[in-house]
C-alpha cells in the first residue's frame, strides 16, 4: 500500500489515505495533517524517553490553525 502525502491535488490528506476532516497538526515526517484524534491514537504527544521513564512531544509534529471551507468538505465526500 503506498501511503499519500498533503500536495496541491488532495491538500488536506490524513492518516490512511483519507481526508483529515478536522485538520490541528502537520506531521513534517509524514507530510500529513492530523486531527486531535489521530494525534491521541497514534501516541504522537507521548513518546517514551531512552530511558523509558520520561515522555516527550514528537518533533515532527506541529500545531496548526486551518480553516477548511464549507464546499471544500462536502465535495470530498
Amino acid at each position: 500500500m503506498t501511503y499519500q502525502r498533503a500536495d496541491q491535488k488532495n491538500p488536506y490528506m490524513g492518516l490512511d489515505n483519507k481526508i483529515c476532516r478536522n485538520p490541528v497538526y502537520w506531521c513534517r515526517l509524514h507530510q500529513v495533517w492530523l486531527s486531535e484524534d489521530d494525534v491521541e491514537r497514534k501516541r504522537c504527544k507521548c513518546k517514551l524517553t531512552f530511558d523509558m521513564i520520561g515522555t516527550y512531544r514528537c518533533g515532527c509534529l506541529e500545531r496548526k490553525e486551518v480553516r477548511i471551507p464549507c464546499e471544500k468538505i462536502q465535495s470530498s465526500s
